[in-house]
C-alpha cells in the first residue's frame, strides 16, 4: 500500500485537528498480509495477519508557516519535549479517510521523527513521520 492523496479532497485529523492542506502519502509495514506453511499433514495452511499489528505510516507535507504547519509542530513539539506526560497520554487519536474506500482510526498514534526543516528561499514544505499502531481498519462503501 502506497497512496499520495491531496489533504484537500480527504478527511484526515489527529487529536481532533483536521489537517486540510498539503499532501499526505500512507504507507504500511510490514506489507506481507498472509503467508502459507505446510502444517498438517504436507497441505497449505494459510495465515493472516492479524490487522491490529499492521503500522500505518503518514507521511504528511506541508507549508511551513501554515496554520497546519503551526498545529503539527505543536503536537510533536509537545510529544518530544513535554517530560511531564506519560508515554501513554502521549499517543494520539488520529482519523484517515479517503471518502472511497479506506477508513482508519487509531488511539495509539505518534510522531516518529523531528521534521528537518530548511529556511532557505526555496524550501517551503515540511513532512512530519507520523505512524498509527493498533489501528481499525473499514472499508467504506
Amino acid at each position: 500500500m502506497n497512496q499520495v492523496y491531496s489533504l484537500t479532497k480527504i478527511f484526515f485529523s489527529i487529536q481532533d485537528k483536521q489537517i486540510q492542506s498539503g499532501k499526505l502519502e500512507l504507507t504500511s509495514e510490514p506489507t506481507t498480509r498472509a503467508v502459507s506453511s505446510t502444517e498438517d499433514m504436507g497441505l497449505p495452511v494459510v495465515s493472516f495477519r492479524d490487522p491490529k499489528t499492521i503500522t500505518f505510516i503518514f507521511n504528511v507535507e506541508v507549508t511551513i508557516g501554515s496554520y497546519d504547519y503551526k498545529q503539527l509542530t505543536d503536537m510533536s513539539q509537545n510529544q518530544f519535549y513535554n517530560t511531564e506526560e506519560s508515554t501513554h497520554k502521549k499517543l494520539l487519536k488520529l482519523v484517515f479517510n479517503d471518502l472511497e474506500s479506506v477508513h482508519i482510526v487509531s488511539n495509539h498514534a505518534f510522531f516518529a521523527e523531528e521534521p528537518s526543516r530548511s529556511y532557505a528561499a526555496e524550501a517551503e514544505k515540511v513532512t512530519f513521520e507520523i505512524r498509527a499502531i493498533n489501528c481499525e481498519v473499514k472499508k467504506t462503501k
